[in-house]
């Protein structure tokens, strides 16, 4: 039961900016939205989907709907917008949209025109918006290419001279990695003045982890341009630091060379439009009236748009993500979640601070102390594990984090429930994981991590759920005409509380594509291992399937 932090988050800020909007000469209405204050800039990113087909960016029923909504999900009237996949003609239907809803007026700084494509075949989709009212233009934007792609950019700054803003609207057209190194340089080379917040926001086809789930865990092994970004280049990922964004899968983000006041994503547009892949056939097609009638005035996109608040860069930046740890999530057994002390250095000289994590029974923190070593003008993460046996009675706790000097206290929330994978493995190559092998598919298979090597033994742990008696596990290799990683010798474990683990057989099996069968005397478990000490092709492993009967 993960929850989403969006209103916490905008009362937040509400909190800290004032309520007293000043009107916009000659808009339609007067502002219901405050402005930011001097210093701070609001930029909103969002993925509109807009730009392909002629039909869909022909109607503009989807852009209207997010104008409405975005002014009444965000805590002050946004400063700038970053926007992927919308065409000029959108962009400035937008602006206008954007201007009636919030009584503020917008303005297209950068877009392209009424195809995406390009004659030499390269994309343009990107585009920038501002509030006239609140921003104006420093240095020209126009467009740079990137991976067959046009990246919007303009140098931006607030009216009353407190702030620059240079902006970036990207959309990386492949691997993001070698894309994300070139944005940095790109806003490094348009914009040198340090001075200021550097904003790369965009749509990075990519989750922040590097292993696909439903949601981003905090303490996930991050892509490589996430951790080039928020590591060697500074800059910090708004919607991680301080939207709880880990909380569901999403590629949009909000990349910032400056301070993180607050930000949120539109995570309940997943409870407002639970079933938008039946929404999004009929806006597609330019047919929006076609569509059910829960979806014609919400509907604007498959992913939900993310803002950020910011400010100019202190020499030394904490933060603490999340706000809130939710132990709802078990491990063989065992609830945990992860806390996330990160620090951007961006003096000349580099720093180290000790990171302490403080937690009463029954919850238990590992590491209860580690330090930050952060070179200058980098940044650096620390991951902490917050753990609590599954049958720890649902209710509210509490965890310490001391960074340095600076102390946040974080509720945790014990939940009635615990959510188990069906199956563990000891490692595992991205994109084949352990469900590979218990998913009834023996075309997938799971394969034990080769890239850095992994030596063996290697296993895999399949969670039954509850207890059940149990006598035999099949072993199917994978199927695919390649037998490496097939297991040779083997062994068996079994467990009931996920934590002490007894061999019930060993054995060795032979080098083909057959299925196995290990077979014991008849025992209660909740949970079974196989284990791998020899197999073929190198010291890695694979399964196509494995079930326990």
């Amino acid at each position: 039961m993960r929850k989403s932090f969006f209103a916490a988050a905008v009362l937040a800020v509400l909190a800290v900016i004032p309520l007293g909007a000043v009107p916009a000469a000659g808009s339609t209405m007067d502002p219901e939205l405050p402005r930011t204050p001097a210093g701070q800039v609001l930029v909103v990113h969002a993925n509109l989907q807009d730009s392909v087909r002629p039909a869909d960016a022909g109607d503009t029923t989807d852009l209207e709907n997010f104008a409405a909504r975005l002014a009444t999900k965000v805590p002050a009237a946004p400063d700038a917008l970053v926007l992927n996949e919308i065409l000029g003609p959108g962009a400035r239907r937008l602006a206008t949209s954007l201007s009636k809803a919030t009584g503020y007026r917008y303005r297209v700084e950068v877009a392209g025109e009424r195809s995406a494509f390009q004659a030499d075949g390269s994309v343009r989709e990107s585009a920038v918006i501002l509030n006239t009212d609140t921003m104006t233009v420093a240095r020209p934007g126009g467009f740079e290419r990137v991976q067959d792609e046009d990246q919007a950019h303009v140098g931006a700054a607030r009216r009353d001279g407190t702030l620059r803003v240079p902006l970036l609207a990207v959309h990386p057209g492949g691997d993001p990695a070698p894309a994300a190194a070139t944005f940095a340089a790109l806003a490094d080379a348009r914009f040198p003045d340090p001075s200021g917040v550097t904003v790369i926001g965009g749509d990075f086809r990519a989750g922040r982890c590097a292993v696909p789930s439903e949601d981003q865990a905090v303490g996930c092994a991050p892509q490589a341009f996430w951790a080039d970004l928020t590591g060697a280049k500074a800059y910090s990922d708004a919607l991680f630091d301080k939207a709880d964004a880990q909380s569901r899968n999403h590629s949009g983000y909000v990349f910032a060379r400056g301070q993180v006041l607050a930000a949120g994503l539109d995570t309940a547009y997943d409870a407002d439009l639970p079933d938008r892949a039946s929404c999004k056939p009929h806006f597609d097609a330019g047919r929006p009236r076609s569509a059910p009638g829960a979806c014609r005035g919400v509907y604007y996109a498959d992913a939900p748009f993310g803002w950020a608040l910011l400010g100019a860069g202190q020499p030394v930046q904490q933060s603490v993500a999340p706000s809130r740890i939710v132990l709802d999530h078990c491990e063989l057994a065992v609830r945990q979640a992860e806390v996330a002390a990160r620090i951007v250095n961006n003096t000349g000289d580099a720093l180290s601070r000790p990171v302490t994590v403080t937690a009463a029974a029954p919850l238990t923190a590992t590491p209860a102390t580690t330090s930050l070593d952060v070179p200058a003008g980098q940044g650096a993460l620390a991951i902490v594990k917050i753990t609590a046996p599954r049958e720890t009675p649902p209710g509210e706790h509490r965890v310490t984090v001391q960074v340095g000097d600076q102390t946040t206290e974080l509720p945790v929330t014990v939940t009635q429930t615990c959510v188990e994978p069906k199956v563990y493995a000891s490692s595992f190559h991205a994109g084949f994981g352990p469900e590979r092998a218990v998913d009834g598919d023996i075309a997938t298979f799971w394969h034990s991590e080769y890239s850095p090597p992994t030596p063996l033994p290697q296993s895999i742990t399949l969670s039954l759920g509850e207890v059940k008696r149990v006598g035999k596990v099949d072993y199917q290799p994978r199927f695919d005409g390649n037998l490496n990683g097939t297991l040779l010798d083997y062994k068996v474990y079994v467990s009931a509380d996920g934590q002490s683990f007894t061999e019930v057989t060993a054995g060795t099996w032979a080098g083909d594509a057959r299925l196995k069968t290990a077979t014991f005397t008849p025992v209660d478990a909740r949970y079974v291992r196989l284990e791998g000490h020899r197999a073929l092709g190198g010291s890695y492993l694979s399964a196509a399937e494995v079930t326990v009967g």
